[in-house]
């Protein structure tokens, strides 16, 4: 830094606090640079400096110091932003750095994470690390934690991938768990510790309304406790520091990998395996494995000259090789006088910089082009179909061209027909883009992008919720390229496999201004996010989609956000959500989604006990379901409006006769059957079984019960089937006594099981206390107590109503007969689909 810049000659650093985006905290960072009165050459010399004496044997390109001062960035290297800070003023990088994480810790990105349940392909010529791997794989290795560390583009991601499928050989585990914590990602935040936590406990086999049941430390306790079961081996793939690993070290029992660009100290008991780069003979194998070995076999002086020129980088001699192998008629000696020319001509890390710059100028002109537009992707992986529309081509020529960039080690191929770039290999690419696309071509491809995620994502939910269509926004102009799917098991797989894509480029496009997209694709996916219970996901679009300007959408969006709030216990967020919902429905004029959110708002307000509130808004939101059924002829309004005229038998049995509810009900399933809503079918059937039930009708309210059952195993409506189950049971113990008891117990002790798995602990109090009455009428009194206690036990943690009124039966009769127990707030005509 300047003498005057560290005398405060020139008054105070500009801060970066404050900043909201990426681009605002690069411009702070000129202003500062400017402020300290430094060169970006000099800026890149104190870096340079700065690592070697603390030992760091990675040092940026200028051309990489140059482009953290340049907008138009999507992410920034939080290490390089610290080390440049500093360079520029003493103390920044503490600052710079918290002030980065501030910007992406509000992206969509950090809390998208995607867990596997297998490590990616194996490469087939996989070279060298014999002794690394030796290490690994030793029977019984000790620590169990290793983390691989080394520069970028020297393999540790390999090196992951095969002693994975090597110890799966060898040894038993009973889980994988692979996770990219995008630690140094060009255009992705840092995975949140939390969102690949949730990942692997969902993969453990936990749901997510059981998981969004605990706290941090419990989620932890619990990850490693079932990890420990099943022996776990788990793989932390570019990790950025020690506090982004160590809440996913699984612990006893389990084999750990982790790797990452930088030493991770403050992990206990973690041993290192730092790697280098090639020796000389790995160097030449791995030429002869790739470009062919008579050929070095022929010049093997040549050869080593030509690692030598790359400085034995794994990620270069790849590239490189991959280039002598596709130009049959160059010698050695040719590929070598080449490298040797471009060497002057350097823009990023050097050895990478030559490989890949050779190897781009060796790609026909369309490969070329299409290598450069796939760096507009703001997703990890990308396939055939998005790479059609990224070009503007056909799926056959996208998919050649991709091989193409394949098998010149420019993409990799992480499991069959899905591509990704690595980092260094991004970060060229992105370059070439910005250098040789103009801007309005690199819009065009993205706009190409979105608008084929838009069809080919309508097109799923077709297949995956059919019934719901009319309810979806249009996807727009332009014309699918994906076909259908054939049913709703392949609609699911297309969108797990692309989920994390969609969110991605739904935040880019809200980063570039576009408002639109997010909502659309919000209107599109929230059936699927819902029903899969992938609520980051979930609240990142929505929330996306609730700041577009446009009222209608943002209405919409406000109401799905409370929806997932409310789904993740978050009640007063929810209710804040719905109420900024229905302000923006009232102002419209839209009469249906104001008489959805009111009845969504006042199950909120019964869950927080705040009761003649709840009664207002589901008086409020039947009294418009009755209007617009009187108004909008009834069952062909339905058809396009049903998430409106649930509350039609939703609410009714609060404010008329059973007989009128069930009227009502009747009516709202013929049309429900009619337009395929087989969600709304099952609510249906659920609250005329319930009717019926009280009302001592139970052979109707068995059938219909049975009815709904059918309908929610078929769609996989799990939390529903419980409900139904404790339903079913008491149903059949008020229908035969002491004759069905047994039946009826065993489908509470069902309902207990899958709720415990759910973490539904209404559900699950529930289910306790029916048995305790099968218990009685068995003759069974001190099973009936122990139920009945653990009833009471689960109420009181939840604070309703039943657990006052359990207590005070228990206390006054050791055996009550649960006559006048009232069914409180979830009871199954209240616990429906939101």
């Amino acid at each position: 830094m300047t003498s005057s810049a560290r005398d405060g000659d020139n008054g105070a650093p500009p801060e970066p606090d404050g900043a909201r985006t990426v681009d605002d905290l690069v411009c702070r960072l000129r202003e500062l640079r400017a402020w300290a009165g430094v060169s970006e050459r000099e800026v890149h010399r104190r870096v340079g400096r700065a690592r070697a004496a603390r030992g760091v044997p990675e040092t940026p390109a200028y051309d990489t110091v140059h482009r953290c001062f340049q907008p138009g960035r999507r992410r920034l290297d939080a290490d390089l932003l610290a080390d440049v800070a500093e360079a520029l003023v003493d103390g920044g990088a503490a600052r710079w750095r918290a002030a980065y994480a501030r910007v992406v810790g509000a992206s969509t990105g950090a809390g998208v994470v995607t867990v596997a349940g297998a490590p990616p392909d194996d490469l087939p010529a996989f070279t060298g690390r014999a002794a690394e791997l030796e290490a690994l794989l030793a029977p019984g290795a000790d620590p169990r934690v290793t983390v691989v560390e080394g520069m970028a583009g020297v393999g540790k991601t390999t090196l992951a991938v095969r002693a994975v499928h090597l110890l799966l050989r060898h040894e038993r585990y009973g889980a994988v768990l692979w996770v990219n914590l995008h630690g140094h990602a060009p255009d992705l935040p840092p995975a949140a510790p939390e969102a690949a936590l949730e990942g692997f406990l969902r993969r453990l086999g936990m749901s997510a309304d059981r998981i969004r049941l605990l706290d941090g430390p419990d989620r932890v306790r619990e990850f490693r406790r079932r990890a420990a079961r099943l022996r776990a081996l788990v793989v932390l793939d570019d990790a950025g520091s020690a506090a982004q690993v160590a809440p996913l070290l699984p612990g006893d029992g389990c084999l750990t990998l982790v790797t990452s660009r930088h030493r991770l100290t403050g992990l206990a008991d973690a041993g290192r395996l730092p790697l280098e780069v090639f020796s000389p003979r790995e160097s030449l194998d791995l030429l002869r494995r790739t470009a062919g070995a008579d050929r070095v076999d022929a010049d093997p002086a040549t050869a080593a000259l030509i690692a030598d020129s790359v400085g034995h980088l794994p990620l270069a001699l790849g590239v490189v090789a991959g280039r002598i192998r596709g130009r049959f008629g160059w010698t050695l000696a040719d590929h070598l006088e080449l490298l040797s020319g471009h060497r002057a001509r350097l823009r990023c890390e050097d050895s990478v910089e030559l490989a890949l710059r050779l190897s781009y100028e060796s790609l026909a002109p369309d490969r070329q082009r299409l290598f450069r537009l796939l760096a507009c992707h703001p997703g990890a992986q990308v396939d055939s179909w998005a790479a059609a529309a990224l070009a503007g081509t056909d799926r056959a020529t996208a998919a050649a061209g991709l091989a193409t960039l394949h098998a010149a080690h420019l993409l990799r191929q992480p499991a069959p027909e899905r591509y990704e770039f690595h980092d260094l290999v991004r970060v060229y690419a992105t370059a070439r883009a910005h250098e040789q696309e103009p801007a309005h071509a690199r819009r065009d491809a993205f706009d190409r992008l979105l608008s084929y995620q838009r069809h080919a994502a309508a097109r799923a939910m077709d297949a995956f919720a059919p019934y719901e269509r009319h309810r979806r926004p249009a996807p727009g102009p332009g014309r699918p390229a994906l076909p259908a799917p054939p049913d709703r098991r392949a609609a699911t797989a297309w969108l797990e496999t692309e989920r994390d894509g969609l969110i991605a480029a739904a935040a880019a496009a809200a980063e570039r201004g576009d408002t639109g997209h997010p909502g659309v694709l919000s209107g599109l996916l929230a059936r699927y996010l819902d029903t899969a219970g992938h609520y980051p996901e979930a609240e990142a679009l929505h929330g996306l989609a609730a700041r577009g300007p446009d009222p209608a959408p943002r209405a919409v969006a406000l109401a799905r956000l409370g929806a997932v709030h409310w789904r993740l216990g978050r009640y007063p967020r929810a209710a804040a959500s719905f109420r900024e919902a229905l302000t923006g429905f009232r102002a419209l004029g839209d009469l249906v989604g104001e008489g959805w959110v009111l009845g969504n708002l006042g199950e909120v307000l019964q869950l927080q006990g705040r009761y003649p509130e709840a009664r207002d808004h589901y008086a409020a939101a039947l009294a418009i379901a009755r209007e617009l059924a009187s108004a909008g002829g009834g069952r062909e309004r339905l058809g396009a409006h049903g998430v409106l005229y649930e509350p039609l038998g939703r609410y009714a049995n609060r404010f008329v006769t059973d007989a009128e509810a069930l009227a009502m009900n009747r009516e709202v399933l013929a049309i429900a059957r009619a337009v395929g809503d087989r969600v709304s079918e099952a609510n249906v059937l659920g609250s005329m079984g319930s009717i019926q039930r009280r009302t001592g009708r139970y052979p109707a309210a068995l059938t219909a019960i049975r009815q709904a059952l059918d309908v929610v195993r078929e769609i996989g409506h799990h939390s529903a089937e419980v409900a139904l189950l404790n339903e079913l049971g008491t149903a059949r113990r008020l229908s035969g006594g002491a004759a069905r008891a047994r039946e009826a117990l065993e489908c509470h002790r069902l309902a207990a099981d899958r709720a415990a798995e759910l973490g539904d602990r209404y559900e699950q109090a529930r289910a306790f206390e029916e048995s305790g009455h099968c218990h009685r009428l068995l003759a069974e009194p001190g099973a009936a107590r122990a139920a009945w206690r653990r009833a009471l036990e689960l109420f009181g943690e939840l604070g309703t109503p039943e657990a006052a009124e359990l207590a005070a039966r228990l206390a006054d009769d050791p055996a009550p007969t649960g006559a006048g127990l009232r069914r409180g707030p979830g009871s199954w005509g209240e616990r429906r689909d939101r």
